[in-house]
């Protein structure tokens, strides 16, 4: 038989797909009223796979009927055209009543309204998608809803010509900085400049940009010495990693947070009215880099490269010192490092971790997992001992970590061990001196070590057996 269901799904828009165990269109027995409920309304055809299946299979045609009236009634005097664009954007008008979608009815009612007579007039289903289109990007950023209709008309350029890409640089650009999605929404709407400036290829040089935007030298001195690893020249586009990486995004938001005036320090030709840089800094780390890229891909170098600058690391012999180490894509990279943010790894802390051992960005995310949840679950540290001892995260857990640990808790078990020692002693002493001080704590400790503890596989072993031997300890 002829699985017609897909057929018809790909007649209203919607990518081809066998996925479905459905062949028949009566197997929904509403999809077809409510593409009629919608088509009569005046939906394109095409598009109707925007609701799909949200509305087209969840909502009785009766409510999408009732509800598209109700909408064009508190929508009036807008054209269908606007409200057609606006279900399809925001396919919760369909799917709510209507007293649910209030909020979002009083945006959009205020934002067409705010774009002036010429709109209203059209009934160019594109141009009213256009403007929902990045309404949606303002929400999906953390706007609320109800909160931008009023900034829709003095923003006009930006709703109805500017590319949906700069926005979303823009707003990715702020929330990196530091503000909040809803913060970062607001502050471009209310300083719609900082979208008409251009960062591609503009070269700033830290710490000399940072000193002329007029953040305290003594204050700059301090983060320079802090963090060395971000000194050079990086991309404008990369300021906001360079910020969070110094620490120092506070000030420079306290910098531009006026707008007007302030908006030149992002500005290629403020950039421009001042390019020195330091040119020992520069020489050493482009002799580096000649090295560098003799012993590796270039390609594959400046991928990398291009990674340590996004997230704050300047063009420096630190930087060039760091590529060799990382043995991962830029994509991987940015995956691992995200991840341990997500997890709640300080911005600074995480830069300066990487700068000592950059071969944590080596490790998958499941055993960075693993490492953090042992750190702190099964021994009780909080995140912010990595700035302690960083070198936490690239010992071997399963051969190093846990058996270390495990024969420590045997000997506290058995009264053996009293003074707790701190994670670098545990670890970072070599298996000799590890034996040497399991030998302080009892003679017998070494042998016990070496034939039951020091490998994995010893120990679940020898663990195993001591539970079956004594199940009252279970």
């Amino acid at each position: 038989p002829l699985n017609e269901l897909p057929f018809f799904l790909e007649s209203i828009g919607l990518p081809p797909s066998t996925d479905s165990d459905l062949m028949f269109l009566t197997d929904h027995p509403s999809l077809l009223p409510a593409v009629a409920a919608l088509a009569h309304f005046g939906f394109p055809w095409s598009r109707l796979g925007l609701l799909f299946p949200n509305v087209l299979l969840q909502v009785p045609p009766d409510h999408i009927s009732a509800r598209l009236v109700a909408l064009e009634e508190s929508l009036r005097p807008l054209p269908r055209a606007a409200i057609i664009a606006a279900c399809l954007s925001f396919p919760s008008l369909i799917e709510n009543d209507l007293c649910s979608s209030a909020p979002l009815v009083d945006d959009l009612m205020r934002a067409y309204g705010g774009l002036g007579p010429d709109l209203g007039a059209t009934n160019d289903i594109d141009v009213f998608l256009r403007v929902c289109g990045r309404m949606q990007m303002f929400y999906n950023a953390g706007v609320k809803i109800g909160s931008i209709g009023g900034l829709v008309g003095c923003n006009q350029r930006v709703f109805l010509e500017l590319k949906e890409e700069r926005i979303g640089e823009r707003l990715k650009f702020f929330k990196r900085l530091g503000l909040a999605g809803e913060e970062a929404g607001s502050f471009l709407l209310s300083n719609p400049g900082f979208l008409d400036l251009d960062f591609d290829d503009v070269v700033i040089s830290v710490p000399e940009y940072l000193r002329r935007v007029g953040l305290a030298d003594d204050e700059v001195d301090v983060a320079v010495k802090k963090h060395p690893y971000v000194v050079g020249r990086n991309r404008l586009e990369n300021l906001p990693g360079v910020l969070r990486a110094m620490g120092l995004s506070h000030r420079f938001l306290e910098k531009i947070s006026g707008g007007g005036e302030s908006l030149r320090y992002l500005s290629p030709d403020f950039v421009l009215e001042d390019a020195s840089y330091d040119m020992e800094v520069e020489r050493a780390f482009s002799d580096r880099m000649v090295k560098v890229k003799v012993e590796m891909n270039a390609q594959h170098v400046d991928t990398k490269l291009e990674f340590l600058k996004s997230i704050g690391y300047g063009e420096n012999k630190k930087t060039a010192h760091i590529l060799p180490v990382l043995h991962s894509t830029r994509e991987m990279l940015n995956e691992r490092f995200d991840y341990l943010l997500e997890r709640g790894v300080e911005y600074k802390m995480l830069c300066r971790i990487v700068s000592v051992f950059p071969k944590v960005l080596n490790q998958g995310k499941e055993m960075l997992n693993e490492k953090l949840n042992y750190m702190t679950l099964d021994l009780g540290y909080s995140l912010e001992y990595l700035d302690c001892f960083p070198a936490l995260l690239c010992f071997d857990l399963e051969n190093r970590v846990k058996p270390r640990y495990a024969m420590l808790r045997w000997l506290q078990s058995y009264g053996l061990f009293k003074r707790p020692l701190a994670p670098a002693t545990v670890l970072a002493n070599s298996e000799k001196r590890f034996i040497s001080n399991l030998y302080n704590m009892h003679p017998a400790a070494p042998k016990l070590w070496l034939e039951c503890f020091s490998s994995r596989i010893h120990m679940e072993y020898y663990l195993k057996n001591i539970q079956s031997q004594h199940p009252d300890n279970e």
